[in-house]
């Protein structure tokens, strides 16, 4: 990525001096072989401390360096400390040149020197890479002696390294037209799985619509070209980075637009005897406590509701979770019905006199939602996910954890199996209010409901439970386009007993889409001895298959 050969040797510990918190990346695994840290496995870089940075001695030899453009990604290319000659300079040079630097992929190949003069000690000339070497020396070229000042080579890189995302042209901040560094995006191949990535880069919780057109009519003269086309998330993707996508100047559509779901925001919490949790609780409004005068299993559905929750196990009075502060709500007792959103939608009244033996509780119901996997801090490509592994918002601590366990988490969610498991949170600090332990599954089930397990918050945050898993989620097969076809998961069909229309919602939401416009039973024979399911029966209501009824 700086040009050198290799490395020499690693460093720690800040050897070169103490540095910024802003910290990239931390915990970055690679094998060697990739082009670039971005490819490896790494963090997202919290926690790190100023004098906790990693650094490099690199080899002598030919470097290889951009200079004169506006940032590393662009210049004129020196070898060596000295120019290269633009005699027979194309893209797959440049190519080369900018996966060499740690891009993915050339922009532009420039000549007739376009940023600046340079010196006329040039090193090579008639560079004819066929894109594939590991090193301008790998190419045949010449030695450049009949090159002048104004004949320099140069590469524009496109550059992933500032991968920063923004909407434009909307009338509201959640609406636009996706831009990504310094390149718009193609709706080519542009759907909600993408918008769902572009809107969770943003900061929402996901994406709502996508559309596949200029929001302003002038884009159309745009005199950049190259764009972000054919990209092709799956919809759990932490950046765009992580997918597939291609940078040129095919794109045959307009820009890709999302509109970002605003999901509102209850400032709404709970205490557990001086503690924050998740799920059970004193329950405080605004930072203030409830009394309990006329609270009810109604009220904490509301409340078990607004917590993201769909209902309570129980209400408590009595500050049943600890004594509670005496700056009460001002409308303090709510009298819900039941239909309301909020607690604040519900009829109330101010009650002057409630103490701190008087706060108002509840424990919400998270078995029914389904505990869905997730795996956070690591990476998604083709062939695996990878990341600490956690249910819900609850993550698994390794107390017991191993390749079987690992197996049937990665079923989970779609995949294969496991490839390799991790210890002591290698993909990142986990949270610790809550975790999950002692998992123990037979092997056939699909939600962590149906194995056995512990939870409590025992288990330290550098305890965490990752891993890498294989293979593919949930996929069609057979259909002329992306969004249709036979429904297989882990690599096997459902079959078509009972399936209908709500049972083919669930699965396109699963797959990304908003939900289905018909459902299909198969006319060719698949000869597998094992389906995944059969007999399944949602009620379209459910975000997972294995929520649904179904046989095995």
């Amino acid at each position: 990525m700086l040009g050198h050969p290799g490395a020499i040797k690693r460093t720690i510990g800040s050897q070169f001096g103490k540095v910024s918190e802003n910290f990239a990346m931390d915990r970055v695994n690679c094998t060697g072989r990739e082009q670039s840290l971005l490819d490896c496995p790494h963090g997202e870089g919290e926690g790190c401390r100023s004098c906790r940075a990693g650094g490099v001695v690199c080899q002598p030899g030919y470097k290889m360096e951009l200079r004169g453009g506006s940032g590393n990604h662009e210049g004129q290319m020196f070898f060596g400390h000295r120019p290269v000659c633009d005699n027979n300079w194309d893209i797959e040079d440049a190519n080369v040149v900018c996966r060499l630097l740690g891009f993915p992929t050339a922009v532009k190949a420039t000549q007739s020197s376009e940023f600046g003069s340079v010196p006329a000690n040039f090193l090579l000339d008639n560079v004819d890479c066929v894109g594939n070497e590991t090193s301008l020396l790998d190419c045949p070229h010449g030695d450049g002696p009949t090159c002048g000042s104004g004949d320099a080579a140069g590469v524009v890189c496109f550059n992933t390294l500032d991968f920063s995302i923004r909407l434009e042209d909307g009338e509201v901040p959640y609406k636009g037209n996706v831009f990504i560094g310094m390149y718009g995006v193609c709706s080519d191949g542009w759907d909600i799985r993408d918008a769902n990535v572009a809107c969770k880069m943003l900061g929402y919780l996901g994406a709502e619509e996508f559309f596949s057109h200029n929001l302003e009519c002038s884009r159309a003269y745009d005199t950049n070209p190259y764009m972000i086309t054919n990209v092709g998330c799956a919809g759990v993707e932490h950046s765009i980075r992580h997918c597939p996508y291609a940078v040129n100047n095919n794109c045959s559509g307009e820009l890709a637009g999302v509109i970002c779901y605003q999901a509102p925001f209850y400032n709404i919490s709970l205490n557990y005897h001086g503690k924050s949790s998740n799920n059970e609780g004193n329950i405080f409004l605004k930072g203030r406590p409830v009394c309990d005068d006329i609270w009810d299993r109604t009220d904490a559905n509301i409340a078990c509701k607004m917590l993201g929750f769909p209902s309570s196990l129980s209400s408590s009075t009595k500050s049943n979770y600890g004594k509670v502060p005496l700056n009460f709500m001002i409308d303090n007792n709510f009298k819900c019905t039941g239909s309301e959103k909020s607690l604040l939608d519900c009829p109330s009244k101010q009650v002057a006199d409630c103490g701190e033996h008087e706060g108002a509780g509840l424990k919400c119901n998270p078995r029914s939602n389904s505990y869905p996997v997730r795996l956070v801090g690591g990476a998604l490509t083709a062939e695996s996910y990878s990341g600490n592994v956690y249910f819900s918002s609850y993550p698994l601590c390794d107390h017991g954890w191993d390749m079987d366990v690992a197996n049937h988490v990665c079923r989970m969610i779609g995949y294969v199996g496991a490839s390799e498991i991790s210890f002591q949170s290698t993909y990142g600090d986990v949270s610790t209010t809550t975790m999950v332990y002692d998992v123990q599954c037979k092997g056939l089930e699909w939600k962590l409901q149906d194995c056995s397990y512990k939870m409590d918050g025992d288990c330290p945050g550098y305890k965490g439970a990752g891993v890498v898993c294989k293979g593919y989620r949930v996929e069609l097969k057979g259909g002329l386009t992306v969004n249709e076809g036979d429904v297989f998961i882990n690599n096997q069909p459902i079959t078509y007993n009972g399936w209908d229309i709500k049972d083919a919602n669930v699965a396109c939401r699963m797959l990304g889409f908003g939900g289905a416009t018909s459902a299909t039973r198969s006319t060719y024979y698949y000869s597998y001895i094992y389906f995944k399911a059969n007999n399944v029966a949602c009620t379209g209501t459910e975000t997972n298959l294995a929520d649904c009824p179904h046989t095995v």
